[in-house]
């Protein structure tokens, strides 16, 4: 039972590096996103999916570099 709990917890250790990064990306984009629904809504979304596009062709990039 207590090497089922340890080997339960390296797996969440491992994976909260990741989350983190993923979650300061999207609140990234929310942000630039926000900023540009401040000067003009509609560049709002228009920012977001440009910024979500680019964020989605770097990661399979990087998959594809990786193997």
């Amino acid at each position: 039972m207590m090497k089922l709990r340890a080997a339960i917890v390296r797996t969440i250790a491992g994976m909260v590096p990741g989350l983190v990064r993923d979650l300061a990306g999207l609140g990234g984009v929310g942000l630039v996103s926000y900023g540009a629904w401040m000067i003009y809504p509609p560049a709002s979304f228009i920012t977001a999916g440009i910024l979500l596009i680019a964020g989605t062709l770097l990661i399979s990039l990087a998959n594809r570099a990786a193997g």
